[in-house]
């Protein structure tokens, strides 16, 4: 009998969901599911095993299953490591023997970031009074970009845009993007880290808005469940006969998802 069109059938084969296409990027201490379907031609599994290797740690365990079938369906959930550094890499194997002693073997990177690590900052942004036509908005995709919200096309993109009255004394913010905000005036901002801004973020309740906006107030903002950063008011100044234009100076410190 000819053969030659017949498929060739792996000894082993494991899939995974979802495919490991690129690096997945964690932060300490959150999880990831993974789906595993293994299965032989054979008579059956007879092992498969998870584990995990990085520079700090070495090799950890997590299954070392005997089994006696030709197919398998398990859910594996991965929490990621505390790490010293900035970031760790680590290797996730997903390996699997027949009762032949074929194996097959999946390897997925992950990139295991430390939420303790303090987060950078963005100095010398400047809103300004929106009654004077210059730039009133920012989108926190990039926060030293910022736009005039009346006349730029990307006022739709604007996650904050000020409020204010024609003498600048009563401000506030407002988003065009369902930007939530939380003024928090005790939050640590000088050492804030991403676990810390994520912390207070999650337990505090979040405003649509924020109104009667003053010098040194700390306003952490996000999307929904998700944390983006902190901005801290430097300053407010008033239009006057010296030449200074109404506006207000801010710093940031965002999150990298």
């Amino acid at each position: 009998m000819c053969t030659e069109d017949l498929p060739e059938l792996s000894d082993v084969a494991i899939f995974v969901t979802p495919p490991s296409d690129s690096i997945v990027v964690l932060e300490s201490g959150h999880k990831a599911q993974y789906k595993l379907d293994i299965s032989t031609p054979h008579k059956y599994i007879s092992q498969f095993t998870i584990s995990s290797f990085d520079r700090e740690t070495g090799t950890i365990e997590y299954l070392d299953s005997i089994c006696n079938t030709n197919k398998i369906n398990y859910i594996f959930e991965y929490t990621a490591p505390e790490v010293e550094t900035d970031s760790l890499d680590v290797k996730l194997k997903f390996k699997a023997f027949d009762n032949n002693g074929n194996e097959a073997e999946v390897i997925y990177p992950l990139l295991i970031k430390n939420r303790f690590v303090s987060v950078g900052e963005k100095t010398g942004i400047v809103l300004y009074n929106p009654h004077i036509g210059m730039p009133d908005a920012l989108s926190l995709e990039d926060v030293s970009q910022t736009f005039v919200l009346a006349t730029s096309p990307d006022s739709l993109s604007a996650d904050i845009y000020v409020v204010a009255d024609e003498h600048f004394n009563e401000i506030a913010w407002k988003s065009k993007t369902k930007t939530k905000f939380i003024r928090n005036n005790t939050f640590n901002y000088v050492s804030a880290t991403a676990a810390s801004i994520n912390s207070v973020y999650q337990s505090s309740v979040r405003e649509d808005q924020i109104e009667n906006i003053q010098i040194n107030d700390i306003i952490l903002v996000g999307h929904d469940n998700t944390a983006e950063g902190v901005f801290q008011v430097k300053n407010i100044i008033k239009s006057n006969e010296y030449g200074n234009v109404a506006c207000m100076q801010l710093s940031y410190k965002g999150i990298k998802h």
